[in-house]
């Protein structure tokens, strides 16, 4: 359930990012939401490879590099969006640059205010030891 919700977060996220940065064309939500898991698909292993490889100059620009990576996964899924048929455009870099910005700030901002942190699962404790010092 929390994934499903991740991904229609990512959804509003991508709607927001069509409204705000020029260059980012979307049709309906529904293909919003393929999109969205298109684009963490497209995360979860070309940008996991990206950053492995381009571990020098993210460590060197303190993680900032790995602005520019998103930038590129997020423009990349607007091309793989089109090669699937979905109505999603990125028009260029900085729209996939900004569009990747505004996108996970949005989305992050939803699962925050709607789901909350992680809790810790519930379970049995193990007492704890007191220790008595005299």
């Amino acid at each position: 359930m929390r994934t499903l919700l991740r991904f229609l977060f990512a959804a509003v996220g991508l709607l927001v990012a069509s409204r705000l940065v020029p260059g980012i064309r979307h049709g309906a939500f529904l293909e919003l939401v393929a999109v969205a898991v298109l684009l963490g698909a497209l995360n979860a292993t070309l940008g996991a490879v990206l950053k492995t490889v381009a571990f020098l100059p993210v460590a060197c620009t303190f993680g900032c590099f790995s602005l520019v990576i998103n930038g590129l996964v997020f423009l990349f899924a607007g091309w793989a969006a089109g090669q699937l048929g979905l109505n999603f455009h990125v028009s260029g870099f900085w729209s996939g640059f900004f569009g990747a910005l505004v996108t996970s700030v949005v989305a992050w901002f939803l699962e925050m205010a709607l789901i909350g942190k992680d809790q810790p699962p519930a379970g049995p404790k193990a007492p704890r030891r007191i220790k008595i010092v005299n």
